[in-house]
């Protein structure tokens, strides 16, 4: 799994994701934030990046929320465990946004 978070950073569970994958990412200077498994399989890597280094997430990420926040993001991580018995994450429930170039 594997989840653009911002420009330049990635989420990206290494347990699951083909080492192919990792290599190119790697190589486009790509940093990478491992995800664990069990956070991936609650749909921890489907976030939203909202641009201006602000994400939204989910309060079941707690591992990789941390991360992010340690990098200098702004991390929305509202408790979506309703919507995660359903199999649906954040990244699910949004459309594409109109967002203000400023």
């Amino acid at each position: 799994m594997v989840c653009m978070v911002a420009p330049g950073l990635a989420a990206v569970c290494l347990e699951t994701t083909d080492p192919a994958v990792v290599q190119w990412l790697e190589s486009r200077r790509i940093q990478i934030v491992p995800v664990g498994f069990r956070e991936t399989m609650g749909l921890g890597c489907n976030v939203v990046a909202l641009g201006g280094d602000r994400v939204l997430s989910t309060a079941f990420a707690t591992d990789l929320n941390a991360k992010l926040r340690a990098l200098g993001l702004v991390v929305y991580d509202p408790d979506m465990s309703q919507f995660q018995l359903a199999g649906g994450g954040v990244h699910c429930l949004c459309q594409p946004l109109a967002r203000d170039p400023g």
